[in-house]
């Protein structure tokens, strides 16, 4: 039923396009078929040793219509094969340009973490097959809110800042497997992009947010916790309206036939049991025409916060509560690296055909080193 009423609003917004030459449809895509050549399942991507061209094909339709000279609204829906192609809406949102710079936007948005927040999913806006896993890694990516933007040219300089305040409720997936309903309520943050002469471009955010998450599967060890006069080892690891923030800095060269690209984060969330994480990757490649071979090493390396366990007596009576402490703080430890081979050759205007090799090893807990090996053609219209 949700299918069938997405792509019934899909095509009542296509005969109104056809009409009214105010609203604009355009869209993207990509068609992957991937596979683990060594190992038994590549993280983030669901790939395993079988051949599958669900987990990163996707169909996106984005829907424009402009109200006034002012203000317009837009909305897109994307269909994930990892999600069974069921259409969903990823924006819907007014959006206002006050002139001389200043826009805003009111309603579902990207949330502006990193450098290609704004096109996560075209796979034709970057170079690699998919952006970078040691990095592009948190679970959510879009916010309910308000955003105000303002744009301005110094010499060579152009520059955009957009501020956001909002909210969030989405599902996140733990190191550990653990899925828990996520609230971030009073999101507030900034990011900015500097571009120099049309091949610099230099990037920083920073947002801050009180989460709350529901976990079942930890309630219990809660409880017990609770129960036993350790409610500050509950506290400890509890998310609830805990203060969480996030910060990035990026960068990319696009000079002549060289590509350089970087990007480097930190996510903190206090009095819970999230690593602080530190994660970055970089990215070299050079053009031959319409060829562009790229190398990139991603790297995650977050440290659990063990001082938890501490927190709780290492006695017999105890032993159940503290394994069970020790098993949700380790979790949270990360060590995996990741080196990829990417080939991007753009054999049409609006097509590229793409192709990434990429090892993955770890020493995290409960992950297994895999090679996975991935072709697909990425397309706009």
């Amino acid at each position: 039923m949700k299918s069938i009423l997405t792509l019934g609003i899909l095509a009542a917004l296509a005969t109104t396009s056809a009409a009214a030459e105010n609203v604009q449809i355009s869209g993207f895509g990509q068609v992957v078929a991937g596979t683990v050549v060594d190992g038994d399942r590549f993280p983030a991507t669901g790939y395993d040793s079988d051949l599958s061209f669900r987990e990163e094909s996707l169909f996106a339709v984005q829907v424009r219509g402009d109200l006034n000279d002012q203000w317009s609204a837009t909305a897109q829906i994307v269909a994930r094969g990892a999600e069974d192609f069921d259409p969903e809406f990823a924006w819907a949102y007014l959006g206002w340009n006050g002139g001389n710079g200043w826009s805003a936007k009111l309603g579902r948005q990207r949330l502006p973490l990193y450098r290609y927040s704004d096109f996560l999913e075209v796979g034709f806006a970057f170079p690699w097959l998919r952006v970078p896993n040691a990095v592009y890694n948190l679970d959510f990516a879009n916010y309910d809110g308000a955003s105000l933007g303002y744009a301005f040219a110094t010499g060579e300089w152009f520059t955009n800042i957009q501020t956001v305040a909002g909210s969030l409720n989405d599902d996140v997936v733990f190191g550990s497997g653990v899925t828990a309903a996520t609230e971030l309520e009073n999101i507030l943050g900034v990011a900015a992009d500097t571009t120099y002469a049309d091949w610099l471009t230099l990037r920083a955010s920073y947002f801050r947010g009180e989460a709350t998450l529901d976990i079942p599967a930890l309630n219990p060890l809660f409880t017990g916790l609770r129960a036993n006069g350790f409610g500050n080892v509950a506290s400890r690891l509890d998310f609830d309206g805990d203060k969480a923030s996030f910060w990035g800095l990026g960068a990319e060269v696009n000079h002549g036939n060289l590509v350089l690209i970087g990007e480097v984060i930190g996510v903190e969330a206090e009095d819970t049991f999230l690593s602080d994480r530190n994660e970055y990757y970089v990215t070299g490649g050079y053009r031959f025409g319409n060829v562009l071979p790229t190398l990139t090493y991603g790297r995650r390396d977050n440290d659990a916060k063990r001082d938890i366990i501490a927190l709780l007596p290492n006695v017999a009576p105890l032993a159940p509560l503290r394994a069970g402490v020790t098993q949700t703080v380790l979790s949270e430890a990360i060590d995996d690296e990741y080196l990829s081979f990417g080939l991007r050759w753009d054999f049409r205007a609006n097509m590229a055909l793409k192709a990434d090799y990429t090892r993955f090893t770890t020493n995290t807990p409960a992950s297994a080193d895999a090679d996975s090996l991935a072709v697909g053609v990425v397309f706009t219209f």
